[in-house]
């Protein structure tokens, strides 16, 4: 198989990304933070070094205000739901991920106020729209910083400047950014990310990046090893925002992925087999290449073809793996004019090769004509 669908997850995994993950279930299956014994220090051990590497990548000072979770959009709905309350407005941009449109939508139908920051004809969030839309009243902004459908990337850094001179906290979803983009999280109040993307980490794995000073209501309440005489949950960061066991054999494999995304030049591969795509791609009679593919992600319009049945055919006859449809993101799409059809979604990864590009450009084409 091709594998052209690494914007969903990457694969395959740099090998020594399972093989951390069965040498911690082997060697190292302890719970970390919940004993004193040597397995359950080992195991916080490889928990710590993992979010010691995670910090030196996003340039963020304190390891431990770094949240881990099951995946980004846990994450997000640890940020919306632990900042917005009844009567606050909360600002998303219209190419969010319904990891982030459904718990604003939440909020909103538990009294807060929810207004949609529009995107300009390549799906991108401008500082200036969001300087339109921004009010007193604003307690968070979420804007994602790479479209997981058009690939476009936003200026989060202009954009978080403009949120806090107006007194209000930001929320960016790195999903499809984090490893393959260069992040200064230094400034931001709070970022997700996702483990098993562009880190290269397996699945179950995600954070939340949260600065200092910044308390959230936490998702979910339990056990954290730490303050266990309490019935609150403890106000000291990771642990007010991870109750319960992490996913200690995953974040093992995550720690490696790390390793791998920092060995490499994060990224160049990645947008430089993207950018050859869509050249490839544009040359091709009925196919529109939307946004300006700023990350791993190639999105297409067809014409004349279902964009799902060209992502099925594309499997069934020439073993190469795509993505058709709505990407779990409407409001991206209804600001792209493709919601009625939805996009078909290519996205190269670490070891996507020239060959690949080559046959996914001429396999696209046999389907138009």
């Amino acid at each position: 198989m091709i594998y052209l669908d690494n914007a969903a997850t990457t694969f395959p995994k740099p090998p020594e990304v399972p093989e951390a993950v069965k040498d911690f279930m082997i060697n190292y299956g302890g719970n970390p933070g919940r004993g004193g014994h040597e397995l359950s220090r080992l195991a916080g051990d490889i928990v710590y070094s993992c979010r010691e590497e995670l910090a030196g990548l996003f340039n963020i000072d304190n390891p431990e205000r770094i949240v881990f979770t099951k995946n980004a959009t846990e994450a997000l709905n640890t940020a919306i739901n632990g900042v917005v309350g009844e009567g606050d407005e909360i600002l998303i941009s219209a190419m969010e991920h319904n990891s982030v449109l459904r718990p604003a939508v939440a909020r909103e139908q538990a009294g807060a106020v929810l207004k949609i920051i529009p995107a300009d004809k390549d799906g991108r969030i401008t500082p200036e729209a969001v300087k339109i839309m921004i009010t007193h009243r604003t307690k968070l902004v979420c804007v994602t910083h790479a479209s997981n459908v058009t690939g476009t990337v936003n200026d989060i850094a202009a954009i978080n400047e403009l949120v806090h001179s107006h007194g209000a906290l930001t929320l960016f979803d790195a999903a499809q950014t984090a490893g393959l983009l260069a992040i200064d999280a230094a400034d931001f109040d709070m970022f997700a990310f996702a483990g098993h993307k562009g880190l290269y980490g397996p699945f179950g794995t995600g954070g939340l990046y949260v600065r200092e000073g910044i308390s959230l209501r936490p998702l979910t309440y339990g056990g954290t090893g730490s303050v266990s005489e309490s019935a609150l949950m403890p106000d000291i960061f990771p642990d007010r925002l991870e109750a319960g066991t992490v996913n200690a054999a995953g974040i093992a494999g995550l720690l490696e992925g790390v390793k791998f995304v920092k060995r490499q030049a994060p990224g160049d591969h990645e947008k430089e087999t993207a950018k050859k795509l869509a050249e490839k791609i544009g040359g091709i009679r009925s196919a529109e290449i939307m946004g300006d593919n700023g990350v791993n992600v190639v999105g297409i319009r067809l014409r004349g073809v279902d964009c799902v049945d060209a992502a099925s055919t594309l499997d069934s006859e020439y073993g190469i793996a795509s993505r058709g449809g709505l990407h779990c993101s409407p409001l991206a799409h209804r600001s792209m004019g493709t919601i009625g059809g939805g996009m078909l979604r290519l996205s190269t990864g670490a070891f996507t090769t020239e060959a690949d590009i080559d046959a996914a450009a001429k396999a696209l084409e046999d389907i138009l004509r």
